[in-house]
């Protein structure tokens, strides 16, 4: 990771290469967040003194991860933990950003796992009473499914919902009604 610490407007030299040897050693927080041997990284300090402000900004840059951040304090070395701080913050936030975005591609919807065999529920002395029924794939109207329920000897239907897209379900009550169940 290049580094480049830039000063204006400190007098003391001395008190210059102070608060650069300072900056550097935050440099090492920052570097833990960024990988640097996979993308060209550059890591920006630019320290200003005014009157009575010390301002401290910082700017990185690695492959496309890119992150500012602006303090002005009375002390130059707060300006620089605080603008540190500010920086970790923003990788962290990215970093578990690109991490979730990874875990979502890799997720198996119900289908997946039910295509590849894989059991349901993992107490195998609840599944052998269990049978599994697939529903219909293609999505029915209240109608379609009235008829589909005349035509069956089963009490009810489930059924995606042509209108609507959500699971519905129809059933005979005790008295000979047909009830419809949505969510």
């Amino acid at each position: 990771m290049k580094v480049t610490v830039t000063t204006r407007h400190i007098n003391n030299a001395q008190d210059s290469e102070q608060i650069k040897s300072y900056a550097l050693k935050k440099s090492k927080r920052i570097e833990r967040y960024v990988k640097a041997e996979k993308d060209p990284s550059e890591l920006r300090f630019v320290l200003s003194s005014e009157k009575f402000r010390d301002t401290a900004e910082i700017s990185i840059t690695c492959g496309n991860i890119k992150a500012t951040s602006s303090v002005e304090t009375n002390d130059m070395h707060t300006a620089i933990d605080n603008a540190v701080d500010t920086i970790v913050k923003q990788l962290k936030k990215q970093t578990e950003k690109k991490i979730k975005e990874k875990r979502r591609t890799g997720a198996k919807t119900k289908e997946d796992i039910v295509e590849t065999g894989l059991p349901l529920s993992t107490e195998s002395s609840e599944s052998e009473n269990i049978q599994v029924h697939q529903l219909p794939s293609k999505p029915m109207s209240v109608e379609e499914a009235s008829l589909q329920l005349k035509v069956s000897d089963a009490n009810f239907v489930a059924f995606r919902n042509s209108e609507n897209g959500l699971m519905n379900v129809i059933y005979l009550s005790r008295r000979g009604k047909k009830i419809l169940i949505e969510p």
